[in-house]
């Protein structure tokens, strides 16, 4: 459009310019001198005049090129930040359970010759008894009664009483015990030698196969020797960790042959008959207030799969459990039992048909 008009203008100018000329000067395009030379001052252009019918072509106006819209600037949008990971909440600690007494600690997890846990290692150097393959040939086990060998490797018992002696490598000698006085034994800690089965684990694997009375028991014990009316019976000094026919469990404390007091009954497993069962007594010395006591334990394994030992009986004679020591020279007639003894026995009665395997009796560490 800027073109169009200056253009028309310019034509116009032209035109205006050439009519004053004319006017100016009349008759100018016939008297002219001849030869004269006109100034070029005097030379106008010549304008052609516009045909008035025709008026001037206006060349039409470019169409403005489009201005192009520009593309906005693109606002970044800021990138969204990773989320941040919701923290793993702290879990809360399960308590630890006490160790359970089938489980033993890991200083206490290794096996016997059979293959058998021990709840306690055997102290370095000590005592301890294996059933023998040739059990009857066994200087150290005195089965009283006759025993046979059975296909699976293990022994038959047929016998309503049944006293099973196991002595330390010592032997058993009634000569080399020069007192019973329960005041002397307990200063010195041992009934015949110092060696005397005192702080044991004791282990006997059995499977009754006929009862006579189901309210009778197996009995693991330990602590003295013979078991009998002489020296007034006492010689006859033992703990007793008992396992019923019929599933329960107890521990008594034989003070002198024949004194007893009862610890009370436990449920311990079902009843024994038909099955392999297997069973440990534990007893240590241990201090309460200052003074010597004794920690008795027991244990089932009742699938017999020599691992799986479950506590099913615990007590501590501090001293104040029954007894009447002084029959036996004794001051304080509750006095716990803190010696040795040179036997320790498998005894069961009323059960005339029991297989028997894998005993064993090992010396091991006071209670700490």
């Amino acid at each position: 459009m800027m073109r169009n008009r200056f253009l028309a203008t310019t034509c116009g100018a032209l035109f205006a310019l050439s009519a004053a000329t004319a006017c100016g000067n009349p008759g100018n395009d016939a008297a002219s001198t001849p030869g004269a030379v006109q100034s070029p001052a005097e030379q106008q252009p010549q304008v052609p005049n516009p045909t008035p019918s025709e008026p001037p072509v206006t060349e039409p106006a470019p169409s403005p090129l489009p201005i192009p819209t520009p593309t906005p600037t693109p606002t970044p949008t800021p990138e969204e930040p990773a989320p941040t990971p919701a923290p793993e909440p702290t879990p809360t600690p399960t308590p630890t359970p006490e160790t359970p007494a089938s489980t033993p600690t890991p200083s206490q997890a290794s096996a016997d010759k059979f293959g058998v846990t021990m709840l306690h290692p055997t102290v370095g150097g000590g005592e301890e008894w294996f059933l023998a393959d040739n059990a009857t040939a066994d200087k150290r086990f005195d089965p009283q009664q006759t025993i046979t060998r059975n296909a699976d490797g293990s022994w038959k018992m047929k016998s309503n009483q049944v006293r099973m002696g196991v002595s330390t490598s010592t032997g058993y000698s009634a000569a080399k015990i020069p007192t019973y006085d329960r005041d002397v034994l307990a200063s010195r800690g041992y009934m015949q030698s110092p060696n005397d089965w005192k702080n044991i684990e004791m282990t006997g694997f059995v499977k009754l196969n006929s009862v006579q009375d189901v309210t009778d028991n197996f009995d693991w014990y330990a602590r003295g020797g013979h078991h009998n009316d002489q020296a007034s019976g006492c010689e006859g000094s033992s703990y007793k960790g008992g396992l019923h026919y019929d599933g329960r469990a107890r521990w008594q404390k034989e003070t002198w042959h024949v004194s007893y007091e009862q610890a009370p009954y436990k449920p311990a497993t079902t009843p024994l008959k038909g099955r392999w069962v297997g069973f440990k007594a534990v007893m240590r010395n241990t201090t309460v207030a200052g003074k010597q006591a004794v920690h008795l334990e027991l244990f089932v394994n009742e699938n017999a799969d020599k691992v799986t030992w479950k506590k099913v009986h615990d007590v501590v004679d501090s001293g104040n459990w029954g007894g009447d020591a002084q029959h036996c020279g004794g001051s304080v007639g509750a006095m716990p039992i803190t010696w040795g003894g040179p036997i320790a026995t498998f005894r069961w009665d009323n059960a005339n048909d029991v297989d028997f395997k894998w005993l064993s009796v090992r010396e091991i560490q006071p209670e700490a």
